[in-house]
């Protein structure tokens, strides 16, 4: 076999040709397998948990009966649109759970839209929980402002992952995972909540399985809680409107 390269020539016997031939055809498919490689790493770089704006702003048209994957940009925009004081006072936590939660995403600021962003505030009386739920959209980090809480997800292999944290400390509970934080101070705590969506949704699961319109049928419930209908019954009953 004669190769020819940058002018020079050379020959290769029967044995070395074939051993030519297998090394720059391994060479070639570790080079397509790292091309794929790097190619799908790059692909999950741009992953995000909303879409990229395509604009500098769209501020979100709440009143607009056009519904997108967000919100229709309206056509002026204001400094109130950037603007919320919502956070700035303690919610009412003489609730059932003793927890509050005070949203500041595009519904409450139409300037997120797009942003893929959002806040929120989660007030805490004493012994107060703000019960276990998911975030179907979006990664959530807590930052404590005052007090000591108990936080946890849980992962899909059921493996609990909880630490106690305080004023100054962070948490961060994954994507889409069931999650929970409880005061178990004498004292009232509170936390400020980051998003990587605007909007980025709650299913609080007790809410969920034993609110939903319509109700979830009785015998899907006692079937996976392996309890009586009157158990079922009595906890409906918990979550129905007070007259």
């Amino acid at each position: 076999m004669l190769i020819i390269f940058n002018s020079f020539s050379f020959s290769l016997s029967q044995t070395d040709t074939q051993s030519f031939l297998f090394y720059f055809l391994f060479a070639s498919m570790a080079a397509a397998v790292m091309y794929r490689m790097m190619a799908a790493v790059m692909l999950c770089s741009r992953v995000f948990a909303d879409p990229d704006l395509l604009q500098d702003i769209c501020v979100a048209d709440l009143s607009s009966e056009l519904k997108l994957n967000g919100y229709s940009c309206k056509s002026n925009a204001t400094a109130e649109d950037f603007f919320s004081g919502g956070l700035a006072k303690p919610g009412a936590t003489n609730t059932s759970t003793g927890s509050a939660v005070t949203g500041a995403n595009v519904q409450k600021i139409p300037g997120l839209n797009t942003l893929g962003v959002s806040l929120a505030r989660i007030d805490y009386a004493p012994g107060g929980l703000n019960p276990p739920h998911t975030h179907p959209r979006a990664t959530e980090v807590v930052f404590v402002l005052k007090g000591e809480l108990d936080v946890g997800f849980i992962t899909t292999a059921n493996l609990l992952i909880s630490k106690s944290i305080k004023e100054g400390e962070i948490f961060v509970f994954p994507k889409g995972l069931v999650h929970f934080q409880k005061n178990n101070g004498d004292s009232p705590a509170a936390v400020v909540a980051a998003f990587n969506s605007q909007l980025p949704g709650t299913q609080s699961i007790a809410a969920t399985l034993f609110a939903s319109t319509p109700p979830v049928p009785d015998n899907v419930l006692t079937k996976a809680f392996q309890v009586g209908t009157k158990e079922v019954d009595k906890i409906k009953s918990k979550f129905a409107p007070k007259s």
